[in-house]
């Protein structure tokens, strides 16, 4: 039996355990992919993940059933990174690019009719522009991978974020500005 997001909710809020495990199953690799943005680590990640669990879990009987449940999902899941972001110290080690659904192995990419350079050379910039974006700061990150990661809307970051439209489209400007200027300056943008 398929379950919408209504049936989910009204089981959680019935404290239905088949509710919390559908929920859960349903969302959990969203939420993790989200969590490994910000974090780039698996076992990050995945403490993030629980940690979203709970919030839903003590939050699900005070939402607002007629509103759709993705965007409270996201909300919950982005303040969730940048608490941890906020209270982490150190700063964050280099981006491993992983090599799995999009990305192909070394020896695929030889094996393979694709022209190896040009996917070596895809692989570098990818792997140059996810450094940028971690390099970014704060504010310019979280809209940049709202925006260009998530595909979210100018509103919905500015809700997720807490701040005017105006100032979301600024961070996205000066970001994407700064990300230009590093690819340009590694040889990797060609004006």
């Amino acid at each position: 039996m398929q379950f919408t997001d209504e049936n989910l909710i009204q089981l959680c809020k019935k404290n239905k355990r088949e509710g919390y495990d559908l929920l859960f199953e349903k969302y959990e690799k969203y939420i993790y992919r989200l969590c490994y943005y910000y974090t780039h680590s698996k076992e990050d990640s995945l403490d993030l993940l629980q940690e979203v669990y709970i919030r839903i879990y003590k939050g699900i009987h005070n939402f607002d059933e007629n509103r759709p449940l993705l965007p409270w999902l996201k909300t919950i899941t982005v303040n969730v990174c940048l608490n941890h972001i906020r209270h982490q110290k150190a700063k964050m080690q280099s981006m491993h690019v992983s090599m799995d659904d999009e990305c192909h192995s070394l020896t695929d990419l030889i094996a393979s009719a694709a022209n190896v350079e040009a996917e070596i050379a895809y692989l570098d910039t990818k792997q140059f522009l996810a450094q940028g974006i971690q390099e970014l700061p704060e504010d310019m990150r979280t809209a940049v991978i709202l925006r260009h990661v998530e595909g979210m809307s100018y509103n919905q970051i500015g809700e997720i974020m807490a701040l005017p439209i105006g100032t979301v489209k600024t961070y996205l400007f000066r970001g994407r500005k700064i990300l230009k200027a590093k690819l340009k300056n590694a040889g990797v943008w060609e004006v």
